[in-house]
């Protein structure tokens, strides 16, 4: 029985492997873990034990920590993930599984590895202490919740607002990840971590994949199956709104925000219309039968929160662009949120950016359809991501921008750029209580609402790996779970 590294063909079946190893672990966490080994050479390795019709029989993933319970090491190797097939078991098979990793531990320098296991775990314990582990420490983990209990004191108006210091700087990100993720999930998640992003609309993104950004960031998840809604602060509530995604955020005790996201339908492209030498008036009713009903709609559930006092945004992907970069092209998209009273963040900052016709170069600044030039057969690039915010609630624009491999993680992981705008906000009066319409109800009545933050659950990715040290281990036929994300 072959035992060696990883190699790419080996995906599928090792994603099998650790289907069954663990079972309550998402599909998009399984394949976010896995790209992040296949991203971290030199500090994350996996070795594979091969059949002889090609299938695998086990695995081990192995890393680089920098700190593990009972050991003085500055570095120690981790065994993440230990499996072997149950007819491959009492072979030996496993054993040589983990001396591989040993060997490719202490070709790194180092002179201990570690592993874990759960305590009533009896024959995964036996089968450590065979291979010559010895136990170091047995806790038990507790976790309380802590920011549940702050949003639900401040629904009833018991929480103290002076406990906490207004948000004063607001980062809102629109993000197309690419069917829920693209190129590489796991650099989505570093795109959102890098920005500083306090609030994401994400557009192509379904409700699994969204709590998997939502649980690595240590963000609330407000799902759904295209237009996803993550954010740094508490979601409180759920907004029905038609033609995309509503939720209210308490920023902290005493100060909301109304957060809109949406993905327009992407055919019949106008642009592409434009240029086949379709006329304007062509463009324009077909921009009015295709995309504007289902704005039309969100927009009028979103009419009371903008006309409030509250700060409202609105991000999207709306896959057509803006009056605002067309010298005498009225699109209908970007027309209407201007009557509604929205006001174009990226536009606000740069107003004397080219204006069509031009026609638009796909490194033209703002251009967010799209970075990758393979991915545009027409040559037809054009602004059709945006962030919208509602003028007059104390909400100032500090900055816009488009991000892309030039600015942020390379390589980019969609085929459409981010945009990124800074707000800064002004908190309403300590003694003001909030005027917008807000729709509560239990918990369970709140579509792919996530009241409590991923991260109390279990993996806030700055403590990732300590969050893995919890995690089971399996050989001897004893299978563990997996947190779910």
């Amino acid at each position: 029985m072959l035992i060696r590294p990883l190699k790419p063909h080996d995906q599928s079946e090792w994603l099998r492997l650790r289907r069954i190893l663990w079972p309550a672990c998402s599909e998009a966490m399984h394949l976010c873990e896995m790209e992040e080994y296949a991203n971290s050479a030199g500090a994350r390795a996996v070795f594979v034990m091969v059949r002889e019709d090609g299938r695998l029989g086990g695995f081990a993933e192995v890393s680089l920590r920098d700190r593990v319970d009972g050991s003085m090491s500055a570095r120690v190797a981790y065994l993440e993930g230990w499996f072997v097939e149950p007819d491959l078991r009492g072979k030996g098979m496993g054993r040589k599984l983990v001396e591989t990793a040993e060997r490719w531990a202490a070709a790194r320098g180092l002179t201990e590895i570690a592993s874990d296991a759960e305590l009533n775990n009896a024959a995964g314990l036996k089968a450590h202490e065979a291979l010559g582990f010895r136990e170091t420490f047995r806790l038990v983990h507790f976790l309380k919740p802590l920011k549940a209990l702050v949003a639900l004191l401040a629904f009833l108006g018991l929480a103290n607002s002076a406990q906490a210091a207004p948000v004063i700087e607001l980062k809102v990100l629109s993000f197309n990840i690419w069917v829920n993720g693209g190129r590489s999930l796991s650099n989505c998640i570093k795109v959102i971590r890098t920005a500083g992003a306090d609030i994401v609309g994400l557009q192509e993104c379904n409700g699994a994949t969204a709590q998997t950004i939502a649980t690595n960031l240590g963000f609330y998840a407000a799902t759904d199956s295209d237009a996803s809604i993550v954010s740094r602060f508490p979601v409180v509530a759920s907004i029905p709104a038609s033609g995309g995604r509503g939720v209210t955020i308490e920023l902290r005790p005493g100060q909301r925000a109304h957060f809109f996201n949406c993905h327009l339908a992407a055919y019949p492209y106008g642009p592409y219309d434009l240029h086949d030498g379709k006329t304007q008036s062509f463009v324009i009713n077909e921009e009015n039968s295709t995309r504007m009903p289902a704005l039309s709609q969100l927009l009028s559930a979103m009419t009371p929160f903008i006309a409030a006092s509250e700060p409202c945004f609105l991000t999207g992907d709306f896959n057509a662009p803006s009056h605002f970069d067309y010298a005498d092209f009225p699109w209908p998209t970007s027309v209407a949120c201007a009557n509604a009273g929205l006001s174009d963040s990226y536009f606000v900052v740069h107003r004397n950016n080219h204006k069509f016709p031009g026609p638009f170069a796909f490194e033209d600044p703002g251009i967010t359809w799209t970075p990758l030039t393979n991915q545009e057969p027409n040559g037809v690039f054009d602004r059709i991501d945006f962030v919208y915010f509602s003028a007059g609630d104390g909400v100032t624009v500090t900055n816009s921008t488009e991000l892309d491999g030039r600015n942020s993680i390379n390589p980019w992981p969609s085929d459409h750029r981010a945009v990124l705008s800074t707000f800064i906000v002004t908190p309403p009066p300590s003694t003001a209580k909030a005027s917008s319409p807000v729709f509560f109800g239990s918990p369970g009545s709140h579509r792919g609402l996530s009241l409590i933050p991923s991260a109390a659950a279990q993996k806030v990715n700055a403590t990732a790996d300590e969050a893995r040290h919890t995690q089971d281990r399996h050989e001897a036929g004893v299978s563990l779970k997996k947190a779910e994300p």
